[in-house]
């Protein structure tokens, strides 16, 4: 691989408080940071990028994703003879080829965003597992990118998921088993559905609906831990939330509200909490016959949404990790805007900007267990790394638009992921109203 340096930028220091440090020369050598040294003359054999006036910072981690969509509304999302037509579709010869070639463009999408490392919490029928593969062997336009996978989740019957990205057992003894073979498979962590969800929710004010009984958790849990995995749980609802923490699990997704039971409990393991502004405030705030959802799933959003700020705002209170994701694939959520996860998340919590900087890059890192590998700009770790035009501090919007990117020391000159203007525009309204 090519060595080069950044030349005169000004980095985005995340270790230390966010800190700009202006003036400096990067050097990158094959898949790592060589060294970080004040600006001076480039010795011979680098290529050389001006960054001058430029900013340099940390790859974004996206924590949950799912890559089987592009994040266009549709009715088959919830539901129906519409979905039923669409799973047919994508078991047969011809449908895995075309899934496959989705998947990858929907990873591609997130690397030139400038999402470097990203958390697959739920696959289509082993899609995120080959696409895995692959880019771990050097092919397809999203080479570079860092997967985790959990490929199919897991849940009781009639659970979140059931029938689409989510197998089904019916007791403990079962659940622990498909936990063995999700793993044996190639998954690197195990997702389970706890409760239900906003699009599959039967009564107005209950998106949470528990699905899974606690012994069932437990016992999918226990059975992980013993493999060296960690549990991500779809948790929509302080019971939820409860039953979540009390079990084992390790990362509860989306957000719920939760009890001082639940807050003492993952404290005492070093759990964490993965917020979605992502689809929360879109499904929430816009009219259902854009999001393609019915009006009782537009009102559990809202009950969602509010659900999450408050778990998150107690968690950070109690010093417990909080990460971010954007649930790609849902209504609104598109591939390519890990930058506005960054942003609401930040309005939406009323934190400042260094805080959601830090949880996007080192913070996720954390949760994930690779900060010593990624998610800060420092010398001997890998070479992922955004070079930005304006500055990320005073306006998050930086980010949208992403002069190169470094990959795993992939290079990627000039990325620009496929965006769809429409679904831009209602984002940008929204954002505007916040």
């Amino acid at each position: 691989m090519k060595k080069y340096i950044l030349s005169d930028c000004n980095l985005v220091d995340v270790e230390h408080g966010c800190a700009l440090l202006p003036h400096r020369d990067i050097y990158i050598g094959g898949k790592v940071i060589e060294k970080i040294v004040p600006h001076g003359d480039a010795p011979q054999g680098y290529t050389v990028i001006d960054a001058s006036g430029k900013f340099v910072m940390p790859g974004l981690i996206n924590l949950h994703v799912h890559l089987f969509g592009t994040g266009r509304p549709s009715k088959a999302l919830g539901g129906g003879k519409a979905q039923q037509r669409l799973l047919r579709f994508v078991q047969t010869a011809f449908g895995k080829k075309i899934l496959g070639k989705i998947v990858e463009a929907s990873a591609k999408n997130q690397l030139y965003s400038g999402v470097t490392t990203l958390r697959a919490v739920g696959d289509l029928f082993g899609s995120d597992i080959a696409l895995k593969r692959r880019i771990e062997n050097g092919k397809g336009g999203a080479k570079g990118l860092r997967m985790f996978i959990s490929g199919m989740a897991l849940t009781a019957p009639g659970g979140h998921g059931a029938g689409t990205f989510a197998r089904t057992a019916s007791s403990p003894e079962e659940l622990a088993r498909m936990v063995g073979e999700a793993v044996s498979a190639g998954a690197d962590f195990v997702k389970i559905c706890i409760t239900g969800g906003v699009m599959d929710a039967k009564k107005r004010g209950e998106p949470g609906e528990v699905k899974m009984t606690e012994e069932q958790v437990r016992a999918g849990c226990d059975r992980a831990h013993a493999l060296g995995k960690k549990v991500a749980a779809h948790v929509q609802s302080e019971r939820g939330a409860e039953i979540a923490a009390r079990c084992g699990v390790d990362t509860i997704e989306h957000g719920a509200p939760l009890s001082g039971e639940s807050l003492r409990l993952l404290s005492e393991r070093n759990g964490a909490q993965v917020v979605t502004c992502t689809p929360a405030l879109p499904n929430a705030r816009l009219p259902h016959e854009a999001t393609k959802l019915n009006e009782m799933a537009a009102y559990n959003s809202e009950v969602v949404m509010r659900g999450m700020i408050e778990g998150a705002r107690r968690a950070m209170a109690a010093g417990i990790a909080v990460g971010m994701g954007t649930d790609s694939s849902c209504p609104f959520c598109t591939q390519y805007n890990m930058w506005r996860e960054v942003q609401w998340f930040q309005k939406l919590m009323d934190v400042p900007v260094k805080t959601a900087l830090y949880i996007a890059t080192l913070g996720n890192a954390e949760i994930l267990g690779i900060s010593d590998v990624t998610g800060s700009v420092r010398e001997g770790k890998s070479a992922d790394i955004l070079l930005l035009g304006k500055n990320p501090l005073e306006d998050l919007s930086a980010l949208r638009d992403i002069d190169c990117i470094f990959a795993q020391g992939r290079f990627i000159a000039e990325p620009r992921p496929k965006r769809m203007p429409e679904i831009e525009r209602q984002l940008d309204k929204l954002t505007e109203e916040l």
